[in-house]
């Protein structure tokens, strides 16, 4: 992504990182509502035209390798995580789907046509209906999160509401088509979701934390779940990647700690991320019955093993020597003579 120059923009992007800092410390900050249904969600933006359909930004051709996320994909077999939530997707990319006992939510949707296709097949593999998903939560605006939307929409649930934060499509709505913007972006989103927000469907509650810095809309995820009939509590992080610029990279730690008091306060003792591979999920598959539950790792262990892995990413990546440069602060001088106005 292109930096932006000049005065302003800075001084915005800092005094954004300086009240995200300040909510991560614990100050003061409006308490969330109560849960939410789809449909009070999806009214809670009144004002006509507020939610505008996509208008599609200047497209460039990107000329960096889109790596692990470049097709063909390998497959990761589905999996039954707990009781009403399953994985489905890809060694680049997955997506978790629960049974809410009155629809299906999908949290993340893949590249593209081709893992929204394999993801369908895979929940019918699991004895699930994709044509029963009502929501589709999106962690945040990178191709690999959002690309299957339209694909889902056309082919499989065309009445599910699409939920984003409010940052994402705004940058969706104006971020040329390159590196992690590629691929078709949905075509309206239906929530803007926000901090701290809890939309309820069916018997579960989704509760939102926003968690900026691998990108500016990225949001966090928490989900009571069942393991044979016992309560337990996951935590998502919406992002995993850390960018090496000195403005995500700070506001990404902070953002971890900002997560877990939410994670604490709502006694997350599971961790996951849509970024899985096999290793996460073999464990799981070997369990014999009566066994405990191997993603069960205790609200201790989800600070210390399961948070900690994202702290070392941001330590990794400020240590690595690699950092950029803030972007060059150019200060008007107060004894500049102003221009002759113009005539």
């Amino acid at each position: 992504m292109k930096r932006a120059t000049g005065f302003f923009v800075p001084l915005i992007i800092v005094a954004a990182i300086y009240l995200s800092g300040a909510a991560a410390q614990g100050l003061p900050a409006s308490a969330a509502g109560d849960a939410l249904t789809i449909a009070e969600a999806a009214a809670a933006l009144p004002v006509p035209g507020a939610a505008a359909p996509l208008a599609h930004p200047p497209e460039t051709t990107s000329t960096r390798s889109l790596g692990p996320f470049a097709p063909p994909f390998t497959s990761i077999a589905p999996v039954q995580l707990f009781d009403n939530l399953y994985f489905v997707g890809t060694t680049a990319v997955g997506a978790f789907v629960v049974d809410t006992g009155d629809g299906l939510v999908m949290l993340d949707t893949g590249c593209g046509a081709t893992d929204a296709a394999l993801m369908t097949a895979d929940m019918k593999k699991l004895g699930l209906d994709p044509s029963r998903i009502k929501l589709i939560l999106l962690s945040h605006e990178h191709f690999d999160h959002y690309g299957g939307v339209q694909y889902l929409k056309k082919h499989v649930c065309p009445n599910a509401k699409v939920a984003l934060s409010l940052i994402g499509w705004n940058m969706l709505q104006t971020v040329p088509m390159e590196f992690a913007y590629l691929g078709p972006r949905p075509q309206s989103v239906d929530i803007y979701l926000s901090d701290g927000m809890k939309i309820k469907v069916g018997a579960t509650t989704f509760q939102v934390v926003a968690t900026p810095g691998h990108s500016a809309g990225c949001m966090s995820f928490i989900i009571p779940v069942t393991d044979h009939g016992e309560p337990h509590v996951v935590g998502i992080m919406g992002g995993s990647a850390v960018w090496a610029t000195p403005h995500e990279a700070r506001l990404y730690k902070s953002s971890i700690e900002y997560f877990k008091a939410f994670a604490a306060a709502a006694g997350c003792d599971a961790g996951l991320g849509v970024h899985s591979q096999e290793a996460t999920f073999a464990p799981l598959r070997a369990r014999k019955p009566g066994e405990a539950n191997p993603l069960v790792l205790g609200t201790e262990k989800f600070d210390t093993v399961y948070l900690q892995k994202y702290r070392d990413q941001y330590r990794s990546v400020l240590d690595s020597g690699k950092m950029q440069p803030y972007p060059g602060l150019v200060l008007p001088s107060r004894h500049a003579t102003a221009p002759e106005p113009a005539k």
